[in-house]
Order: structure tokens, then C-alpha cells, then sequence
């Protein structure tokens, strides 16, 4: 048993103080008598009076004692503590953010979880059911509820964190979604460090973490821009303390970059510095926190960035020249509408020809729209403006679009995809879906003067570089479409080295969500490509635990994270026998007196 306010227990002081006064009582008057009879029959009333004499038995005082004991413990709020979730049904939710690799919990807070969750499991009580919710990236339902340990026990055993950020708030829902039935609850486990949980009836959170110190990578780009090839780093303080932090960043083993950063508490740093060879690199921080995940990051700079483009249509001299400059793999032309030469190329341009609906691949169409594509063309649009372009699209990166004036272009109507360009009618429209990746320019290059723009070439180098380009970049916990280019399986390895084969579906290739950052490999019929999956989320290294005011207790001298346990409050039992001793004694007191 255990009590919340046990300073209340120092009323039980209160117990010698009601033997005192009972021995104290005040003293009866003395009167004459005529008699010495009725003197020696009053002596030991008399004797009563005296404080020095012995506690004699008396049961008024026994029941103001227990009264008062009861009293007392009723204040201290009492509970039976007990291993497992109690009666009725249980749904275990359990964090899987990068976060819960924190080292402050031992081993770390994830496997603190799933031991207290595998604890849970091992005390259910005969048809008492579990149920299983992860949440991720987004929230899943590992296991419906049922009564087979077993099948809890593998599913818990299979889980790791992801590194990603994790919807704590939306797998909670999730679970008070489902029907538990009397006595069910909801246990859930995590550190609570992105945000506010869900204050939902029968939902008991077990916060699991002490420390905020972490120092981590944020972002690590390799980039190519007009004035030549760059590395970007970004470095974040998540803790209260300031740090000074080394960087280096290496290439095939060699150290091309190193700094030593100051970051005052909660503070980030960005570093930009030129690069000169393509192909790996890795960034580290020597720095020693309680989540090394985040403290080492890798980037890829493709020396081979785009893909080999056939050219379909009439001709036009500044897509030809602007191919002549690019690093494709290789580049041709031709006139012919022919889709069976199209699976040898990474892209195909489709330049003001009538192709009818195009087979599953990458494509950047210009002035021309298939028929298989969510999109439709209502007329021609005279000296249509640019209002806006989305700059964080990588389509669009360093891409300046201001001052670009169009003679007329394509009136697209889209019915899905998303518009890059926008202004009186749609200027850019991507697509990825039905085994196709497109491009969609509504205008002719003849009829805008784009080509006289810087823009143009970092146009068209990013566009091919999106459709078919060499490394991809993603960010963990999501998933990908590749075209398949007439493929039927590819395989995915991941930085571990383990291997996943990937059916092509509708002409696609779709990746699983990639749980772990770092370099994954896919090859497919038409080569290898690298994929590089950074963290999630910039918010995922905040390890600082939230606020535990709905948590589940722990035993007691565990700590915060010991075993997990539930308790039932005893406090109104207690507060209802004293009220019922106390009402006895004044029955008793009562009838005494009546009799007397």
C-alpha cells in the first residue's frame, strides 16, 4: 500500500494526545457526606480522577482511537499498488519516435516500454483481452484486441523506432476509437516530448525520460547550383545548457570540412561550404548525449545526376543546346512517335506531339497533354502572368521565375497531381500515380522568352533530375514511387544490408516507408539507383520528456522508470469506516448515559 500525502500521517500524533486527555479528565467536585459507607463506595470514582493511575479499559476510547487512525490514513490517500493494467480490456499504444532511443532510461526508453508493455501482457488475467498500437509516422493497429500472448509478445519483440517523429496524439485517438468495454483502458507509453497529449477519458500515459541533453544533425545537403557544387549542414542545441560541438565532414575517408560550433541552449547553426568530387559524405558531431542516432548524418552528391532523355517532336535548338550542357547520361532525338523505343531512356520529352495515352515511365511534356493523364487542356491562354511558384519543391530549387514573360500557353484544368507554377492558369504541373511521373509545361518554348532566362537550365536540370535523376532524397517515414520503366521487381537494401523485393504494381515501383535514415539501394532491370533517407522530421531530436500529470505511477523506489503498475485508491473506505466508528462511539456514548 502506498500513500499519496503520507505527511498526512503525522496526524496520527493526534493518538497519545486523545490517551492524555482521557487521563486528564476533569476531576470530580468533592462533597460532605454523613457516612464513611458512602465514602469507601466513591473511592474508586475518586481514584479515576488521578492522573498517575493506570489505563483502564474502556471502550469509547478504543473507538475514538480507530476513528482517528482511520481519519488519518483516509487523508493520506492510500492505494493498493499492483503489477498490470487492472480488469477489463487493454490497448498498449507505444512511441515509436526517434526520440525513445534516448540512453537516460536503460537501456533506452523505447526498450524500457516494450519490457513494461511485455510485463502487461504477461499479467492479463484469464479473458482479459490486448490490443497492439503503434505510433509512428502514422498511428497503425499492430494487433486487434485478443487473448493470445503470444501473438502480442512477436508483435512487441518486432518493433523499433523509426526516425521520424512519431503522431502520439493521433494513435491515442485511434485507440479510444475502439470499443473496450467495462473496465477497459488505454495505457500509453512515451516521453512526450513534440507536444500536448490528449487529455481522453480511461487514457493513462507512462512518461518515460529525464534529460534533455542532445545535440543532433538536422539537415546535410549536397547541392549543385549555378556558381558549382556545395555542402550544407545544419547542427541544433535541443538541451537548456550551451555546448561547443567539433563537426567534421569526411569524403570515401578524408576530411574535407571541420569546425567547432558554439550553440547556446535551444539553438541551431547552419555551415555552407564548397565541395569538389562527387559521391559520399558523411558528417559526424564528437559529442557525447543521450541520443547518439541524430549525431552523424550522410549525403550523396551523384556525379552522373541525370538521366539519358530522348527528345520527341519537330526540334527546337534551346532544349538541344541546354541537353548539350547538362550532365545527362546521354541524350537523342527523333520525330517518330514510337512508345516501344521509350523504355531504353530514363526520360522522354514529348515536345508539341500527340503521343495518345503514354505507357508508364518519366516524362516532361511540353505543350502537350496525354489523355491517360488527371489533367485536361480547355484552349489557349494569350500572356498568362506568373503569380507564384512553390520554391521548396525540388522541381523549382534556385529556380528565379520573375520577369519570364509567356505568349500564350495551354488552359490546364488538372484533376489531381499539384500545380508548381501558378498565376491566370497553371504554368507547371507535376504528376506521380498509374506507373507515370510527368512534367507538364503548357507553353512551347518558342512562345515565352524562358530560354533567355538563367532559369531555364536549372529548369530543366532539376525537372529531369526529379523524374529520373541518380540519388533520391527523402525524408524518413515516407514512402516512394518510382517508375518501373517496363521492370516488373526491383530490390530495395537497406543501410544495413538487408534486402526487400518490391513488385512493380500499375507500372510502379512503391517503396515501404523507410524507417531508418541513411543510403538505400534499388536496382531494377534498368540499374541501381541511391536513395538517401535523412530524418523525418527537424523536432524529431527533442528528447526533453513532457509533463507526466496523467502518467501511470511507477512502484515505489523505482523511480520513473520502473516496472509499470496500477493502484486503486483506499481512501474512501477509510473515510467511510471512520465515519462509521465515530457514529458507533456516539451511539454507545448515548445509550450510556440514557442507561445512567
Amino acid at each position: 500500500m502506498t500513500f499519496a500525502v503520507p505527511a498526512a500521517l503525522w496526524g496520527l500524533l493526534a493518538i497519545p494526545c486523545l490517551i492524555l486527555l482521557y487521563l486528564l479528565r476533569v476531576r470530580r467536585r468533592d462533597h460532605p457526606v454523613s457516612t464513611i459507607l458512602l465514602w469507601q463506595r466513591s473511592a474508586p470514582t475518586l481514584a479515576a480522577s488521578r492522573p498517575s493511575r493506570r489505563i483502564e479499559r474502556s471502550v469509547l476510547l478504543l473507538l475514538q482511537i480507530l476513528a482517528t487512525v482511520a481519519l488519518v490514513t483516509a487523508l493520506a490517500r492510500p492505494s493498493i499498488v499492483e503489477r498490470g493494467a487492472g480488469g477489463g480490456d487493454v490497448l498498449l499504444v507505444l512511441d515509436l519516435s526517434l526520440s525513445m532511443r534516448a540512453r537516460d532510461v536503460a537501456p533506452t526508453r523505447f526498450d524500457r516500454a516494450r519490457d513494461e508493455a511485455m510485463e502487461i501482457v504477461a499479467h492479463l488475467r484469464p479473458g482479459q483481452r490486448a490490443g497492439l498500437i503503434t505510433a509512428g509516422p502514422r498511428p497503425l493497429v499492430r494487433v486487434t484486441p485478443t487473448e493470445d500472448r503470444d501473438r502480442l509478445v512477436a508483435a512487441l519483440r518486432e518493433l523499433q523506432p523509426w526516425d521520424a517523429s512519431g503522431d502520439v496524439a493521433g494513435a491515442v485517438r485511434l485507440a479510444a476509437a475502439h470499443p473496450l468495454g467495462p473496465g477497459g483502458r488505454i495505457v500509453a507509453w512515451t516521453d512526450g516530448a513534440r507536444g500536448p497529449l490528449p487529455a481522453l477519458p480511461r487514457v493513462a500515459y507512462r512518461i518515460l525520460g529525464s534529460s534533455d541533453d542532445n545535440v543532433g544533425i538536422t539537415a546535410f545537403r549536397a547541392l549543385r547550383d549555378p556558381r558549382g557544387a556545395e555542402a550544407l549542414v545544419r547542427v541544433e542545441n535541443f538541451g537548456t545548457r550551451s555546448r561547443r560541438v567539433p563537426l567534421e565532414v569526411t569524403h570515401d575517408g578524408a576530411t574535407t570540412y571541420r569546425a567547432v560550433l558554439d550553440l547556446p541552449p535551444g539553438a541551431s547553426r547552419t555551415v555552407v561550404f564548397p565541395i569538389t568530387a562527387a559521391g559520399r559524405f558523411t558528417a559526424r558531431l564528437a559529442v557525447h548525449d543521450i541520443l547518439p542516432d541524430d549525431d552523424s548524418a550522410t549525403a550523396i552528391l551523384d556525379p552522373a545526376p541525370l538521366p539519358s532523355v530522348l527528345v520527341v517532336g519537330p526540334g527546337d535548338p534551346y532544349l538541344e543546346n541546354v541537353l548539350r550542357a547538362l550532365p545527362v547520361v546521354r541524350a537523342a532525338a527523333t520525330r517518330a512517335v514510337d512508345p516501344t523505343t521509350w523504355r531504353s531512356y530514363g526520360v522522354v520529352i514529348l515536345d508539341r506531339v500527340d503521343p495518345g495515352p503514354i505507357p508508364p515511365g518519366d516524362y516532361l511534356l511540353i505543350r502537350t497533354v496525354p489523355p491517360n493523364l488527371p489533367v485536361a487542356a480547355a484552349g489557349d491562354v494569350r500572356t498568362p502572368d506568373i503569380a507564384s511558384w512553390d520554391r521548396t519543391d525540388p522541381v523549382l530549387q534556385f529556380v528565379d521565375l520573375r520577369g519570364v514573360r509567356i505568349l500564350r500557353a495551354l488552359q490546364l484544368v488538372p484533376e489531381g497531381g499539384r500545380v508548381l507554377v501558378g498565376g491566370t492558369v497553371p504554368l507547371l504541373w507535376a504528376y506521380e500515380g498509374e506507373g507515370v511521373r510527368a512534367l507538364l509545361l503548357p507553353f512551347a518554348l518558342q512562345d515565352s522568352d524562358l530560354p533567355m532566362h538563367v532559369a531555364f537550365p536549372l529548369l530543366v536540370a532539376n525537372g529531369l533530375g526529379w523524374l529520373g535523376g541518380g540519388a533520391l532524397d527523402v525524408r524518413a517515414g515516407e514512402t516512394l514511387q518510382i517508375p518501373a520503366g517496363g521492370g516488373t521487381r526491383a530490390r530495395v537494401i537497406d543501410p544495413e544490408g538487408h534486402s526487400q523485393l518490391v513488385p512493380a504494381t500499375a507500372g510502379m515501383f512503391l517503396l515501404p516507408p523507410f524507417q531508418r535514415a541513411g543510403v538505400y539501394r534499388l536496382t531494377s532491370a534498368s540499374g541501381e539507383r541511391q536513395i538517401v533517407a535523412r530524418i523525418g522530421d527537424p523536432r524529431a531530436g527533442m528528447v526533453r520528456p513532457g509533463p507526466a500529470d496523467r502518467a501511470v505511477p511507477s512502484a515505489p523506489g523505482t523511480g520513473d522508470a520502473g516496472p509499470l503498475v496500477t493502484r486503486a485508491s483506499l481512501w474512501p473506505w477509510f473515510l467511510l469506516a471512520a465515519l462509521g466508528i465515530i457514529m458507533g462511539e456516539w451511539v454507545l456514548a448515548t445509550r450510556r448515559e440514557g442507561d445512567r
